[in-house]
């Protein structure tokens, strides 16, 4: 018997069926999606699906909700608990690997909504704003409200609703420097 997969519950494109943990569930394929599903009618259902992790082309170790959705504040815990004299860490692993891997500020593909889970601001591209890089001071998104937007607070007290689901670029650093680089890795960080 076959199944037909369901829509993306995100981006509405056609899922294709996979196995997490002996279960049967769907993923989406776009490119910036990966979102998970049960394919239920049941919202719900999905909050259910088993966390996962995944490494990057850098070879960061990225933490996912069930859903597919990247899980900021799980994956920056991971990198602070995994450190240089960590007993795990490969012994013939080069030099510069420990930048790879979080210990300098990295620049990460992230949702717009995730920007909520960060709890003291950060650096922000969201894709398409020609301002380019902005420190944040806060990110509010709750859905369960009936609000759909992520309320930005930016550095300069602009305050700006955005749409939760464009694609950002995120660095964890603090608002004295201003990342330089604009593709996923190391953020070569700038002074003011």
């Amino acid at each position: 018997m076959s199944v037909t997969p369901p829509p993306c519950p995100e981006c509405q494109a056609v899922t294709e069926p996979i196995q997490v943990a002996g279960e049967d569930v769907f993923r989406c394929p776009a490119p910036g999606c990966g979102r998970r599903t049960y394919g239920t009618s049941d919202p719900d259902a999905d909050d259910a699906l088993p966390p996962y992790t995944e490494v990057d082309e850098d070879g960061a170790t990225l933490l996912y909700r069930g859903n597919g959705e990247l899980d900021v504040e799980a994956t920056a815990e991971h990198d602070s608990q995994h450190g240089p004299d960590d007993e795990d860490q490969d012994d013939e692993q080069p030099a510069g690997r420990a930048a790879v891997t979080g210990w300098e500020p990295q620049v990460q593909d992230v949702r717009v909504k995730d920007l909520a889970a960060v709890l003291t601001g950060a650096w922000v591209w969201i894709y398409g704003d020609p301002e380019g890089w902005r420190f944040f001071t806060t990110a509010e998104y709750d859905a369960d409200r009936g609000d759909t937007t992520v309320t930005i607070t930016y550095s300069d007290g602009e305050v700006v609703r955005e749409e939760p689901w464009p694609q950002a670029r995120l660095v964890r650093s603090g608002p004295d420097s201003v990342p330089t680089a604009t593709r996923p890795g190391p953020a070569g960080l700038v002074r003011w």
